[in-house]
């Protein structure tokens, strides 16, 4: 298994076990169809660097990213439902929340909730995730 599927397996079983946001994911490249009278979250990983964090022949990498966590509600039911699940998703993916894969360990740096918008039959909100993990 590839780190960056590791670290993609890793967050999307933590954001599956999270408590209080609608148990319909619709993770990336996966099929689904979304239906508009419920509420359902999407989720894709953004790597964004592979640095080496040290000087020598085989340098430990510094991989980082975001992880992207749309929060969709059916529309016309107003903001505050997606911005209570959006909280819930803040809190567990709070700032040096460890969460563990099979061949490594990431942290996150920072969780936070970027501007609403109108998609279809949705109101979405993107969560952003910033995570990081030496290997």
């Amino acid at each position: 298994m590839s780190i960056m599927d590791d670290i993609r397996q890793a967050l999307e079983a933590h954001l599956a076990g999270t408590v209080g946001v609608p148990s319909t994911i619709f993770y990336e490249n996966v099929p689904g169809v979304q239906d508009p009278d419920n509420a359902h979250l999407r989720s894709k990983l953004l790597p964004t660097s592979r640095r080496p964090a040290v000087v020598g022949p085989a340098p430990q990498q510094r991989h980082q990213g975001l992880y992207q966590i749309m929060v969709c509600t059916p529309k016309g039911v107003g903001t505050g439902t997606a911005l209570g699940y959006a909280d819930i998703l803040l809190a567990r993916f709070e700032s040096h929340t460890s969460i563990a894969g099979a061949s490594v360990t990431m942290s996150t740096e920072y969780s936070e909730i970027g501007p609403g918008y109108m998609e279809e039959a949705f109101y979405c909100i993107p969560v952003l995730v910033a995570w990081y993990v030496y290997a």
